[in-house]
């Protein structure tokens, strides 16, 4: 298995500013088409660590969100959100970021990662449970927030 990882830096989170950003950011690599083909199902994964409000900068960013949604959707994707938060449930912390119109409109369902589990099999890792929700997408695409943790 190959991973790619990609950054780039936004001057804005003006939607269509942002957009044209990913997309300049995806075409050396194929476009999100070389990762998301029409009928999978894809998980964005945006750091949803709890429900402070949306300047306080712990979160993924609303509007990143939005804008790879819809290049997987437009790619024949099917994305669904979620993640595990460290406080709440998913559902509680996109509410209280600002994620509920844009999941809304796009009719993305959000998943929490507290339900089955599978346990891992090997001989270093058999301790782990991954999430049923992660192991079942066909794409995970994970949309971090990078920050730091000055405590």
């Amino acid at each position: 298995m190959t991973s790619s990882v990609c950054l780039l830096q936004a001057t804005s989170y003006d939607l269509s500013a942002l957009r044209s950003s990913m997309e300049a950011l995806l075409a050396p690599l194929g476009g999100i088409s070389a990762f998301v083909k029409p009928g999978d199902r894809v998980l964005l994964k945006p750091n949803l660590l709890t429900g402070a409000r949306p300047t306080k900068e712990c979160v993924t960013r609303p509007e990143i969100v939005y804008c790879v949604a819809k290049l997987v959707q437009e790619a024949g994707g099917l994305p669904f959100l979620g993640d595990g938060p460290a406080f709440g449930s998913a559902r509680g912390v996109a509410k209280a970021n600002g994620y509920l119109p844009l999941v809304e409109e796009l009719k993305i369902p959000i998943v929490e990662f507290s339900g089955q589990r599978y346990k891992t099999v090997g001989d270093e890792f058999d301790h782990l449970l991954l999430s049923k929700e992660v192991m079942n997408a066909d794409v995970v695409i994970n949309l971090p927030k990078v920050k730091s943790h000055v405590q």
